[in-house]
């Protein structure tokens, strides 16, 4: 039985889809290779949404507009048992993919392991995918439909 962390922590990411695309990280670590929704811990004072636009901009290099909540789980995983994962719909509003200066994408630190690859993926590809959390992309592909778009609008960033 995993220990369940003293203190939750919450987990904010970002659904980002244009054009038939989901933009994703494709984590690959020693034999593993799977992909990951951007996005990251809240930290202290922080909103969810306002962690969503933060690691957008650390991780993507992109300043996003935060829409709806579109799904929310308890983590099930050993490492992050019990922690609050919130994933909104969002939209890009400025900046360029693949400017992040998060730490996972700074050569030379040794904090996190693998390589993080950004890249946008065909909606109708995603049950292909090991996408995490596994959910997720069932939801994602139940609401956007192949090929489909997101129907919110965003109206203002947050």
């Amino acid at each position: 039985m995993a220990d369940i962390p003293k203190k939750i922590t919450q987990r904010a990411r970002a659904i980002i889809i244009a054009d038939g695309k989901i933009l994703l990280i494709n984590r690959v670590k020693s034999d593993k290779s799977y992909w990951v929704i951007p996005g990251g811990r809240v930290e202290s004072g922080e909103t969810t949404k306002e962690a969503v636009q933060r690691e957008c901009f650390e991780e993507l290099g992109v300043e996003v507009c935060v829409k709806d909540l579109f799904f929310g789980r308890i983590s099930d995983k050993p490492e992050t048992i019990g922690q609050h994962e919130f994933f909104y719909l969002c939209e890009i509003v400025g900046g360029v993919i693949g400017t992040g200066q998060g730490l996972e994408f700074q050569s030379g630190q040794d904090t996190y392991e693998g390589e993080y690859n950004i890249g946008w993926v065909d909606l109708e590809n995603l049950p292909d995918l090991d996408l995490k959390p596994e959910e997720l992309k069932i939801e994602t592909f139940r609401s956007s439909g192949p090929g489909g778009q997101s129907v919110n609008t965003c109206v203002s960033a947050v």
